[in-house]
């Protein structure tokens, strides 16, 4: 699909980082932004931001955890504007990075919740409208940490949804070829991006519990990969959405980390 003027594209996680970013390149192609998140200042922010750009926008504190509000917010977008043409689901977190052993059920859960249900709740309350339509185009954000894991660069559930993020976007692509070939599906595989994501407990809600403190807790690394910043990442995503490109990764390093996973992986398969 092109994007142009007219058309509704939803954000979420869409006050920082790559969503914020998102934001932006959509409204400036003319599209319609509904900017999805869960901290009000920085959506408030958002929100005045695309409006100076002279397009409409309008800014929905949700918590993507929770299905019947994301179900309630795809019918207000489409009750509002008569559509709905893109669907991002982008909102992610992060836990304090330490053994595998040594995360606490509380992020575990956390982190499943917002990276892989806000993923599913997202699918399951836009994809119908999308459908009827016969056009449109989902991105679901996953991470380098969705295609191999990066040592020093994830905790085990953080790449466990990343991974599940990735597969749920294949599934959904298999489906959507059969039943509505006009919707396409990218999934995002982002390797380092400047963003606010390592403070993700800034939005941690008190039922989520308290952070993981292992005696096994690890100091950052340096990835070595290439930083991205955000804006390259959306029009990359802008790029692949007009191209029904079904995967999108930010530097030939990302790429390189994926390919030797699957080496490997082949080599144990022929062995």
């Amino acid at each position: 699909m092109i994007l142009e003027p007219g058309q509704v594209a939803v954000v979420t996680g869409a006050a920082s980082g790559i969503g914020r970013a998102l934001a932006h390149a959509f409204a400036r192609r003319g599209l319609t932004v509904v900017a999805v998140d869960v901290e009000e200042g920085p959506l408030n922010a958002i929100v005045a931001e695309l409006h100076g750009l002279g397009v409409p926008a309008q800014g929905q504190r949700v918590d993507v955890r929770d299905p019947e509000a994301v179900t309630a917010l795809a019918e207000a977008v489409v009750t509002a504007y008569g559509r709905v043409d893109v669907v991002c689901n982008n909102a992610g977190v992060v836990t304090p990075r330490v053994l595998s052993w040594e995360v606490s059920a509380a992020d575990a859960r956390w982190t499943l919740e917002v990276n892989l249900l806000g993923v599913l709740n997202g699918i399951r309350a836009f994809v119908p409208y999308l459908v009827a339509a016969g056009r449109g185009h989902v991105v679901n954000t996953a991470s380098v940490a969705g295609l191999t894991p990066v040592p020093g660069g994830s905790t085990i559930a953080y790449t466990a949804s990343k991974y599940a993020v990735v597969g749920a976007s294949e599934t959904l692509a298999l489906e959507l070829a059969h039943l509505a070939p006009e919707v396409g599906v990218t999934v995002l595989c982002p390797g380092p991006v400047p963003s606010r994501i390592l403070e993700a407990g800034r939005n941690r809600p008190a039922e989520a519990g308290a952070s993981s403190v292992g005696v096994g807790a690890l100091p950052a690394v340096a990835l070595g990969m290439t930083q991205v910043p955000a804006e390259q990442v959306a029009e990359l995503v802008c790029a692949a959405i007009e191209a029904r490109r079904a995967l999108v990764v930010t530097a030939a390093d990302v790429a390189e980390l994926a390919r030797a996973r699957v080496r490997r992986l082949l080599a144990e398969l022929d062995g």
